[in-house]
């Protein structure tokens, strides 16, 4: 260890880590190219769905006030008749309108409606560029198989990243060195400086951004390999009671009345329906806003889908978290760059380019060896 950390060029283990951070890098380019240009896209991609459909999003109120939720769904059932509501989300500070699911055996619907006068205003194509953008960046135009062979490429990724680490440690006595640039010295210096830099400075984001590729890849291994290390909260939802007559009369707008009453100081953002018979109806309140990163501010109200009760109370403030549930929560906001306001987009986006920074002067490293 002595002599590494002072002579680090001459170590064997160097160079068993070299050829593996070599050849890892040839393999993976093209696919960390591909990943970085589509990710740093799809920080926006809130921003790129309310430009590319707009009038999903913002509409003009003039001061009135909502419809009632009854017209809502009124107008939608007579538009849709014959489908079943799964879901409603209400207005929020990015979104003005009523956002609705509708299901109908395997057709699922994600309509938009206005919430002054209650009307449809369209439904959100299943596919456009920016789902396309987006099935490019998680599962490589191939469906779970190719989510697979993405979570396995950034698997390698953690291993790449490490070796390029110990990579990176030229000496002590030179290694703030290899913390910057030397833009007198020639191209080749330049190219090798911006590849070490880059990598060192980007290390911990580039790292956080492969460990939750794996997780989206294979979310249940990842689970249980986190909740092995640190205990994962299992919280399961309550059920209604078990009854073989038909449901009681309720209708969504009778849950969320009850909710008003019982939280008076908050505000619905969210209705679920009962898919089973055992299944609860989710009325969630938020003080502030529902569909931001904080949800210390939100309480979710399981009521009896039969006799309309109140099942159970959960406030997200009073949840208490291990480590693997910060670990968990943390990890897909981190990731999107859904935390935050625009200059975390923007920051993240410009991080996100050092995928392909490294692995082009990765390459010219390698072209310049070869030749």
């Amino acid at each position: 260890m002595v002599s590494f950390a002072r002579q680090p060029q001459s170590h064997p283990l160097r160079k068993v880590l070299f050829q593996i951070h070599l050849w890892m890098g040839l393999v993976l380019a093209i696919y960390v190219i591909v990943i970085g240009l589509t990710g740093s896209i799809l920080v926006f991609r809130g921003d790129l769905q309310k430009l590319t459909f707009p009038e999903f999003f913002s509409v003009e109120r003039h001061g009135e006030p909502d419809a009632p939720l009854p017209q809502i769904l009124a107008e939608l059932q007579r538009r849709y008749p014959g489908m079943q509501l799964s879901g409603l989300d209400y207005p929020t500070q990015h979104r003005q309108t009523y956002l609705t699911y509708l299901t109908r055996g395997n057709q699922f619907l994600t309509v938009f409606s206005h919430p002054v006068t209650a009307q449809v205003i369209g439904e959100l194509p299943r596919t456009s560029w920016i789902t396309r953008l987006q099935d490019l960046h998680y599962d490589l135009l191939a469906g779970p198989t190719g989510r697979k062979v993405s979570g396995v490429m950034a698997a390698c990724l953690i291993a790449m990243f490490a070796t390029g680490l110990i990579l990176w440690w030229p000496g002590i006595a030179r290694w703030t060195r290899s913390l910057w640039i030397d833009r007198k010295a020639g191209w080749r210096r330049i190219n090798w400086d911006l590849h070490s830099a880059t990598g060192f400075w980007t290390f911990a984001l580039l790292m956080m951004w492969a460990v939750s590729g794996v997780e989206f890849a294979f979310p249940q291994p990842f689970r249980n390999t986190v909740n092995a290390i640190s205990p994962l909260t299992i919280t399961r939802a309550p059920q209604s009671a078990s009854r073989q007559d038909p449901r009681a009369p309720f209708e969504p707008s009778d849950y969320v009345a009850k909710a008003r009453a019982l939280e008076p100081d908050a505000k619905p953002g969210r209705f679920v329906a009962a898919y089973g018979k055992r299944d609860a109806i989710l009325v969630l309140m938020a003080r502030v806003d529902h569909g931001d990163f904080d949800r210390s501010d939100e309480i979710s109200l399981y009521f009896d889908q039969y006799t309309g009760s109140l099942l159970e109370r959960h406030a997200a403030a009073s949840e208490q978290a291990s480590l693997g549930d910060i670990v968990m929560k943390w990890l897909g906001p981190l990731h999107t760059a859904t935390f935050g306001g625009s200059g975390i987009r923007i920051l993240w986006a410009l991080f996100g380019l050092s995928f392909p920074i490294l692995a082009i002067t990765g390459f010219i490293m390698w072209w310049n060896r070869a030749k």
